[in-house]
């Protein structure tokens, strides 16, 4: 077996303090970190300092530029404007309406209803009676209400006014059929669906009658209950 002698020099750990070679190069790596963040906070307080300076001249005339605009607003009275800008828009839709009629070429019928009101009286069946009958755009959209016998006379009469060279090309309005209030009679109406919606300078002569019946047919109902 070896045996070691720890107590030659040799052997011996080193206990001296650091040197001063080392403590003078971390001294002098210090000295450079700190030089770098100098610098570095030196450059971005100066861009920090730039930036703020211009904001605040931005702001400068944004205000200056808000208080030529107050100075240069228009004492105007406020109901005033707003009877103009109403008045205004009644013009823009009525310009607009106008528009959309000459677009779409319904500038009316220049050649009369005769023909309509010829066929209407000649397709006419002894099962149907009419009450109403409404020809718009220039008879390119027809509407009548009535009673019939039975039901499916209405369709059948349709039919045979568009073997009609003046109904060729019109389009009707919805049908609906309800059993009359009295008899076996029914009540008919070729309307919009819904004549509620419309305005009431707007309403046609059978959606007009087919919201008088079924306001009557409202009260009725709640009479007897």
């Amino acid at each position: 077996m070896q045996q070691i002698n720890l107590y030659l020099p040799e052997f011996q750990p080193n206990r001296e303090p650091m040197r001063s070679i080392h403590m003078l190069w971390g001294l002098v790596l210090f000295l450079v970190l700190l030089v770098v963040f100098s610098f570095y906070t030196v450059n971005t307080n100066k861009q920090k300092t730039l930036m703020l300076e211009t904001s605040r001249q931005q702001l400068e005339a944004t205000k200056s530029r808000l208080t030529q605009l107050e100075q240069q607003r228009p004492q105007q009275n406020l109901a005033q404007l707003d009877t103009d800008i109403v008045r205004l828009q009644n013009e823009l839709q009525r310009r607009q309406q106008i528009l959309g009629v000459i677009a779409d070429k319904k500038l009316g019928n220049n050649t009369g209803y005769s023909a309509h009101l010829y066929a209407l009286g000649e397709q006419a069946l002894d099962s149907i009676s009419l009450q109403a009958f409404s020809l718009l755009q220039g008879g390119a959209y027809v509407e009548f209400a009535g009673k019939t016998l039975a039901a499916d006379q209405v369709p059948f009469y349709i039919q045979r006014l568009r073997t009609q060279p003046a109904f060729a090309e019109a389009s009707f309005g919805v049908l609906r059929i309800t059993p009359a209030a009295s008899g076996g009679a029914f009540d008919f109406f070729v309307a919009r669906d819904n004549p509620r919606n419309s305005a009431a300078v707007g309403k046609t002569a059978v959606q007009m009658l087919l919201q008088l019946n079924e306001q009557a047919a409202t009260s009725t109902a709640r009479g007897n209950n």
